[in-house]
């Protein structure tokens, strides 16, 4: 039997996330941090902008600390914005992105600190039976649109790669977004790391080339036939 490619991609509310089975729901990856002291890394920092950023960012970690319900919930309640693919009424795929200090692990990463004006992509993830057919990029595009209209001027995310230093299994499992995916769709590369490197995506410079991503993810659809069970269980 042919799967589903009906895809539509729909925003979540916390409702939603309090409920649904899906394992981006139940991840804390971005979330979970070492807890320092409240003045660790503001100290020096001169510019107005900058250090409100990063009072308000220690503000919502202390938050997060009494938040007893997922910790995608309390990201979406702050501003988090989070995307999902559908098949029909199963979720096969999640988008999360948001202003940097909604990750607090972001801190933990050599190329910290990133843009603190442009929105972070945190997570890419779409079940393994619907990779292949483009769902992971009109999750992309679906937030590139959506910024556009929000007149953000930038995307940041931080990339993962594949070497003899990172076995595959920890490499499928760790929710950053491949390297290859953000190089392909117009990232460059702004911060080098052999691991895990930070890239930006101008906005400005896709305006134009969205509606033929968007034509060229139809045809990919119509010519994609992947095999599937009646029943696809989320994950």
């Amino acid at each position: 039997m042919t799967m589903d490619l009906n895809i539509k991609i729909k925003d979540l509310s916390s409702r939603q996330l309090e409920i649904m089975k899906f394992k981006c729901t139940h991840c804390s990856y971005w979330f979970d941090y070492s807890e320092a002291g409240f003045l660790t890394g503001i100290s020096g920092v001169k510019n107005f902008s900058r250090l409100k950023s990063l009072l308000k960012g220690k503000v919502l970690e202390k938050s997060s600390r009494k938040e007893k319900r997922k910790k995608i919930i309390w990201f979406k309640e702050h501003g988090g914005k989070i995307k999902a693919a559908f098949a029909g009424k199963k979720c096969i795929g999640m988008i999360l992105a948001g202003s940097y200090y909604l990750f607090p692990r972001l801190k933990e990463f050599n190329v910290f600190p990133p843009d603190f004006d442009s929105i972070f992509i945190g997570c890419i993830y779409v079940i393994p039976k619907y990779r292949e057919i483009g769902v992971d990029k009109r999750l992309l595009i679906e937030l590139e649109k959506e910024l556009l209209a929000e007149k953000v001027k930038s995307l940041e995310s931080i990339g993962k790669r594949l070497n003899d230093d990172i076995d595959e299994e920890e490499y499928y499992n760790s929710p950053n977004v491949p390297f290859k995916f953000l190089i392909n769709n117009g990232f460059y590369l702004k911060k080098n790391d052999p691991l895990f490197p930070l890239l930006r995506l101008d906005m400005k410079s896709i305006a134009v080339d969205l509606t033929e991503d968007e034509k060229l993810l139809a045809k990919l659809a119509l010519k994609s036939e992947v095999e599937s069970p009646i029943i696809i269980k989320n994950e």
